[in-house]
C-alpha cells in the first residue's frame, strides 16, 4: 500500500531510520510517535510482525493519523489476517482521511476490496452460547446467539470454545476465499465428561516476503547546482535609439542549499547579451548591443512533489552593464541619434523573479521557468565631454529597465 510520498526500499528505510537515531536520540525519547514507529518499523522488517503491531498501536495512541494504521494494516496482513487488517484500513477511512491524499485513499479502498475477496463467511454455532470464542488463540467479542458468523482468511484457522465448568473444545478449519457454506459446531461437555482428543497439529506454510511499511518522513534538505539558458526581451531602449523588437540570449549557474521540504536559498551569476537593431527602413544596420553581468541573492520555493514540482524564486543583487552602438551614421552623413548614443557602462540593482515546473529524477533537475528582471537604468551613463574628467554623467536610459524571457534549467540535487 503505497502512499504518495513513496514507500522507500527496504534497506533505504533502515539506512533511513539508522540515521534517524544516530543524529537525534534525545529528539527520539520526547516525541513518542516518531518512536514507536521507528521500532515498529524495525520489528516489522525482523518479521516480527506482532510485536511490530503493537509498536504501531502505541504510535496511533500518541497522534491519531492515517500512517500507523496502514502499518498495522500492513503487519496483520503479513500474519494473514485479514478481518483485522480491513479493520484497521476502515478505520483509517472513516477517521482520518484529512491525513491522506487521493492516492492514499484509492490505495486503502484498492486493499480492502482486494483483502474481502479472500475472505470466506463461516457460520459457527457454540453450546452453551454463553461460552467464549477463539479463532487462532485470540478471544471473539462475547455475543448471545448461539450462532456466529465469522470472516476467516483462506488456510487453516484453529476454531474453539472455552467456558467454566465445561470442558474445552477446538477444530481446525479448513477454508478457501470466497466460502459461503462452510459451518462449525462446537458443543461443550461438562468437566467429568472425557477429555476430547487433541487436534492434530497442522504446518502452515511459510510466509511470503513481507511488503514494505510506511516510513517515518523527514524534511528534504541538501546542496544543489542549476544552469540555466534563457532568451530575454528587453521592453525599455535608449531613450535617442529607435528600437524595433527583439531578443538574446543568456547564460547562468545557480548553487544553493535546500534548508527544508519548500524553501532554499542560492547565488545566481549570470552573463546576458542582446543586440538589437534600429526601427528605421533606410537605415537598418543600425544597432545597439546591451551586455550584463549580473550577480544576485535569491529565495527559492518549491512545492513537497517527489517527482514534479511547482518552483517559484525571487531575489535580487547587482549587475554590470554595458551598451554599446554600431553603425549610427546614415547615407546622408547624419547622425541617427543626433550625438545622443554614445558607449555607456555602470553597476546598478536589479530584483529577479521566475515561476516555473521542475522535474526530479532521482537527483537530476529538469525545468522551465518564466522569467523578469527590474533593474535601475541610472549607472548606464556616459560623459558629456570624454576629455573632460569633471563634465556631466548623461544617463543613456530615461526609465526602469525591464526584461521578460523563459528559461530551461538543468541540474543535480544532494537531498
Amino acid at each position: 500500500m503505497a502512499r504518495s510520498h513513496g514507500l522507500l526500499p527496504l534497506a533505504l528505510c533502515a539506512a533511513l531510520l539508522g540515521l534517524v537515531v544516530q543524529l537525534s536520540p534525545a529528539h527520539a525519547q520526547v516525541e513518542p510517535y516518531r518512536q514507536h514507529m521507528e521500532n515498529g518499523i524495525k520489528l516489522f522488517q525482523d518479521r516480527n510482525y506482532r510485536a511490530a503491531v503493537v509498536e504501531f498501536e502505541a504510535a496511533y495512541k500518541a497522534k491519531p493519523k492515517a500512517s500507523p494504521l496502514f502499518n498495522i494494516a500492513l503487519a496483520e496482513k503479513a500474519l494473514f489476517n485479514y478481518p483485522r487488517a480491513i479493520a484497521a484500513l476502515e478505520r483509517a477511512l472513516a477517521h482520518h482521511r484529512d491525513t491522506m491524499d487521493e492516492g492514499d485513499e484509492k490505495t486503502a479502498r484498492s486493499a480492502i476490496e482486494e483483502m474481502r475477496a479472500l475472505l470466506a463467511h463461516v457460520t459457527i454455532e457454540v453450546n452453551p452460547p454463553t461460552a467464549a470464542l477463539l479463532i487462532d488463540g485470540e478471544e471473539q467479542p462475547p455475543s448471545s446467539s448461539a450462532a456466529r458468523v465469522v470472516e476467516l482468511g483462506p488456510g487453516v484457522h484453529r476454531i474453539g470454545a472455552r467456558a467454566e465448568g465445561y470442558t474445552s473444545a477446538e477444530q481446525s478449519v479448513t477454508v478457501v476465499s470466497g466460502q459461503r457454506d462452510r459451518k462449525v459446531r462446537l458443543t461443550l461437555a461438562p468437566d467429568r465428561a472425557a477429555i476430547p482428543p487433541e487436534p492434530t497439529p497442522v504446518t502452515l506454510p511459510p510466509p511470503p516476503p513481507p511488503p514494505k511499511p510506511v516510513p517515518v518522513q523527514s524534511s528534504r534538505q541538501g546542496y544543489y547546482v542549476i544552469g540555466a539558458a534563457s532568451l530575454l526581451w528587453p521592453l525599455a531602449h535608449p531613450r535617442a535609439f529607435p528600437a524595433e523588437p527583439n531578443s538574446g540570449g543568456a547564460g547562468s549557474i545557480r548553487v544553493g542549499y535546500r534548508v527544508n521540504t519548500p524553501a532554499a536559498f542560492d547565488v545566481m551569476f549570470q552573463y546576458a547579451n542582446i543586440a538589437t537593431g534600429a526601427d528605421e527602413a533606410e537605415h537598418s544596420d543600425a544597432s545597439y548591443t546591451f551586455g550584463s553581468t549580473r550577480v544576485g541573492l535569491n529565495v527559492r520555493l518549491m512545492t513537497p512533489g517527489q517527482t514534479w514540482r511547482f518552483v517559484g524564486s525571487i531575489g535580487g543583487g547587482l549587475t554590470y552593464d554595458d551598451v554599446s552602438f554600431d553603425n549610427l551614421r546614415r547615407p546622408d552623413g547624419s547622425d541617427l541619434c543626433n550625438g545622443a548614443c554614445q558607449h555607456a557602462w555602470g553597476v546598478n540593482a536589479f530584483v529577479f523573479s521566475e515561476v516555473g515546473v521542475e522535474l526530479d529524477l532521482g537527483g537530476v533537475l529538469l525545468g522551465f521557468s518564466l522569467d523578469s528582471y527590474f533593474q535601475s537604468s541610472r549607472g548606464i551613463s556616459y560623459k558629456l565631454d570624454e576629455n573632460d574628467p569633471n563634465s556631466d554623467d548623461i544617463t543613456l536610459y530615461s526609465s526602469v529597465l525591464l526584461q521578460l524571457g523563459g528559461s530551461l534549467h538543468a541540474g543535480y540535487a544532494f537531498w
